[in-house]
């Protein structure tokens, strides 16, 4: 799984990826109201998204999640 927090300016994106336990309650079919978080737990600091950011304009931020199935 790859994340990415897109630049609006097109010049400096935030990428992060780990390789989910698929045998973990958090990539399984929710049997209860919430799931084991996963993932990556310091992909952005909020400071960056303080302020005049290019990541965060007109209340518009956009994330891409990659989630690759090979081997699954």
């Amino acid at each position: 799984v790859t994340l990415m927090l897109l630049d609006q300016n097109n010049r400096e994106h935030i990428i992060d990826a780990f390789r989910p336990d698929v045998s973990s309650t958090s990539f399984q079919r929710p049997i209860s109201e919430m799931n084991i978080a996963s993932g990556c737990p310091l992909f952005c600091p909020l400071a960056k998204l303080a302020g005049k950011s290019s990541y965060l304009r007109d209340d518009t931020i956009f994330i891409k999640a990659i989630v690759d199935l090979t081997g699954l």
